[in-house]
């Protein structure tokens, strides 16, 4: 029945596994024990093409050893984002965004601990990682509270948001 539906999901204490049928499993992306980063920087010619697109710098952020694993839960992924229009003149980013993810279809389906949105996390071509944006709601950065902060940003997924594509970060990865 496994081959016939082609998906396999496996989910255990010490990690998680998501494959279809010949993919290579999502653990590798975002391996259970070991960090990993992954952003894109949308070019100018991009954001030209997609004038509607609020999202001008993503990265996506797993720290096992930063954040308490949770099993049942999930596993932690935070967002850090910059719009078109900068908060901060720093090199940082100006907002961000946690939550659990857990294996849903042939992705993972993260949420906040509050009512600020979802999205999943599903590979993309390449080698890429693809974020499908469920209407997020982000916060300025930081903000450890686990509420909408006051200067929060909606980020709805229409009409230029839906998808954000990623690549493995260059560098360290950390917390910005």
């Amino acid at each position: 029945m496994q081959a016939r539906l082609g998906v396999m999901v496996c989910l255990a204490a010490q990690g998680w596994c998501l494959a279809s049928a010949g993919a290579r499993p999502l653990a590798e992306e975002l391996p259970p024990t070991r960090a990993a980063c992954w952003e894109r920087r949308y070019d100018e010619a991009h954001l030209a093409a997609h004038p509607q697109q609020k999202v001008a710098r993503i990265r996506l952020v797993h720290l096992p050893d930063t954040w308490r694993a949770e099993p049942s839960r999930g596993i932690y992924v935070a967002l850090y984002i910059n719009l078109r229009r900068r908060v901060n003149a720093g090199a940082g980013y100006d907002y961000q965004l946690g939550g659990f993810c857990r294996p849903r279809g042939q992705g993972l389906r993260c949420v906040p601990e509050w009512e600020a949105g979802s999205w999943r996390l599903v590979q993309g071509p390449r080698g890429t990682l693809d974020i499908r944006n469920g209407d997020i709601v982000a916060n300025p950065n930081p903000y450890d509270a686990e509420e909408i902060a006051d200067g929060a940003v909606a980020i709805p997924a229409r009409p230029d948001d839906r998808v954000w594509r990623l690549a493995p970060a260059t560098g360290e990865c950390r917390i910005e």
